[in-house]
């Protein structure tokens, strides 16, 4: 695949490799930071040349025979183990000042090894505003090769199969690629929830307009997961990039190194990464860079390791005494995560769900264990989201799209929304909300209860205080927060945890705009495909409103109950620097000449669902870009060093 850049500029821009300082001690053509989603994928790329190495070094473990990560539905065990971060943000003010948990994996594979599985494509709309923002060369018809060329997308050849989970939506026509990542759907119909699901979701109007991979596509669907469709486990960056390739001679693996800053020489407009310090084994060690040091430690800890390493805004640098070498007031800034809730509703007698595994129920588990060793299948061989819903802003009278458009209006440059960025950017995010066929909130059902605690910290797909009876549960996310926070380092000591401010509904249409979509739960409950699942006068969880329909009690219940869906982004944004931007469209961070940020923290505005399938197809692109560049390079050298004989 060709790279997108033109040969030409890119020997203009990237000069010649002669100017980069002489190496000295151990060293490697390319360091990537953090041996997650994207890094892998990096790694994977760069030593397709068997002339090129690289050195990943990831903080966390190789967790890849543990059997919590590769069993589908244990996913929600990894929450809070070695394999996460166990993020928390600041005080939400929103939030009735609760910290919020966000999980993010510190492992190999990053977060792609602990996620639920779920696998969503990102909108056109919003790969298109890249290039609207002043991104050149970016749009989805030159990302979605990228994204093709990420996955295989196993279609179940079982007519019954396919009927249950209503697949008509799938056009075969874009799934023409075999890519390393597997997606399949569940092996067996005997769970009622799908079918229910798209049918009852067509009843209220709902049902799927396209496939989602088109980029256009709202309504409701049978969503893909990444799970290899034979061995019935979790395919992720770690097994599907890494462990095919993992003994080429020119990668080397280090896990449990813990990258304290980058090493930077040079001043304004050439700063040189010349390599990295980390620790391993309370050792403190440096290694060389003869090309390029990529940051892919994600949308938290990348701007961290940005600071700490001198290029960042001075007022976050200065007070823990770290010398300003490039001033750049928009790193860690621009933070955005999908704020998510759930309401539970207690099902019919014999309908099936995950609550007795959750309650420990040794029979079950056993029985559940059994099947999926014996035939890989069962409720262990599955994720835990296997329907899926896009929604746009509900249409369903004048009133609420007049509100809308009224607090767009009002709100626009308001200092606690959209902070550190340009009118033309508040503009287009707000065009992303009106746009008719761009959605602006995701649902999907969990077989199983979420949050039952009298006390509403405790929230989200995972809960301690468990109910007796068995519940559905109906979740939903925000696709387009207008609210904007902000990451920052904590102190100089690179082992303590970062700040992260999200500033959750901090711009008040993002509650607006939520609110709405959840009342719309109680026409989803009403229609017969799902009333029949559901008792009556069945429990609800403990908090959830009396009346579904009242957007005043539903706004109550988003602020008591809304956490983190676990996708940050944009705090490295690549965006003109102007306008907030960290890194330029060649993801090279401003003002240096061979450093860059390939991770979800350059996306500048939100997607769609979880950004794990975007930053497999952002990866892939960046490798093809690096890949071009280093060509042009050593073509650039080769001529050189033929004219000087």
């Amino acid at each position: 695949m060709c790279s997108p850049y033109d040969a030409d500029i890119a020997a203009a821009l990237l000069g010649s490799p002669a100017t980069f300082p002489p190496v000295h001690g151990d060293s490697y053509d390319f360091i990537i930071v953090g041996g997650g989603t994207a890094g892998l994928v990096l790694a994977n790329r760069l030593t397709e040349d068997e002339h090129t190495s690289v050195l990943v070094l990831e903080a966390g473990e190789d967790l890849t025979a543990h059997p919590r990560v590769v069993t589908p539905a244990l996913f929600a065990t990894m929450i809070g183990t070695e394999g996460d971060w166990s993020s928390k943000t600041e005080a939400q003010k929103e939030l009735n000042g609760r910290q919020i948990n966000i999980s993010l994996g510190r492992a190999l594979g990053g977060s792609s090894a602990i996620s639920g599985q779920t696998f969503i494509p990102p909108s056109k709309a919003s790969i298109d505003a890249w290039g609207e923002l002043g991104n050149e060369g970016w749009a989805w018809d030159g990302l979605l090769p990228y994204l093709k060329k990420s996955y295989t997308l196993n279609i179940p050849s079982d007519d019954d199969i396919r009927e249950h989970f209503n697949l008509d939506y799938i056009d075969e026509t874009l799934h023409d690629a075999q890519g390393p990542v597997q997606l399949s759907f569940p092996n067996n119909v005997s769970n009622p929830l799908p079918k229910a699901w798209v049918e009852a979701m067509g009843t209220i109007g709902h049902r799927a307009t396209s496939d989602p991979f088109s980029g256009c596509a709202t309504g409701a669907f049978s969503n893909p997961s990444s799970i290899d469709v034979d061995k019935r486990q979790r395919s992720y960056a770690a097994s599907a990039y890494l462990m095919p390739i993992e003994k080429r001679p020119n990668l080397t693996i280090l896990t449990g190194a813990y990258v304290q800053k980058i090493l930077l020489v040079g001043s304004y407009p050439n700063v040189i990464a010349t390599g990295v310090t980390y620790r391993k084994n309370s050792k403190e060690i440096t290694v060389r860079a003869r090309e390029e040091v990529i940051l892919s430690a994600g949308a938290i800890h990348s701007p961290k390791l940005l600071e700490l390493s001198g290029i960042g805004n001075p007022e976050h640098l200065e007070p823990h005494q770290i010398y300003p070498i490039i001033v750049n007031p928009n790193v860690g800034e621009n933070l955005q995560d999908h704020p998510v809730t759930s309401i539970s509703f207690e099902v019919q007698d014999g309908v099936e769900t995950i609550d007795s595994m959750l309650r420990l129920n040794l029979k079950i588990i056993q029985a559940a264990m059994k099947e999926y060793r014996m035939n890989k299948s069962g409720p262990l061989a599955q994720s835990g989201v296997n329907s899926y819903a896009l929604l746009p802003i509900p249409q369903n009278s004048s009133a609420s799209r007049k509100k809308v458009e009224k607090l767009l209006d009002r709100n626009s440059d308001s200092p606690s929304g959209l902070h550190h960025v340009s009118r033309e950017y508040t503009s287009c995010i707000q065009s992303l909300l009106l746009h008719p066929r761009e959605n602006t909130a995701a649902f999907f059902p969990y077989a199983a209860q979420t949050s039952f605690d009298a006390d509403p910290s405790e929230t989200g797909l995972v809960t301690s205080n468990l109910a007796p009876e068995n519940f559905y549960s109906i979740s939903s996310t925000l696709l387009q927060p207008l609210s904007r926070g902000s990451t920052h380092m904590r102190s100089a000591n690179p082992s303590d945890p970062p700040k992260i401010d999200p500033k959750y509904f901090s711009h008040p249409l993002d509650l607006e705009i939520f609110a709405r979509h959840m009342t719309s739960i109680s026409d989803l409950i009403s229609t017969p495909a799902f009333s029949a699942l559901l008792k009556p006068d069945g429990r609800r969880n403990a908090a959830a409103p009396k009346d579904l329909t009242s957007l005043n009690e539903m706004k109550t219940y988003i602020r008591q109950t809304a956490s983190s869906s676990w996708s940050p982004s944009g705090t490295c944004a690549m965006l003109p620097e102007g306008k907030g931007g960290v890194v330029n469209e060649r993801f090279v961070v401003y003002e240096t000449r061979n450093l860059r940020v390939v991770d979800a923290s350059v996306v500048p505005v939100k997607t769609v669902a979880a950004p794990m399938a975007l930053v497999y197809a952002v990866a892939e692109r960046a490798a093809d870009v690096m890949r071009g560049e280093l060509k042009i390079r050593r073509e650039g050298m080769g001529k050189k060093q033929s004219r000087s004989r």
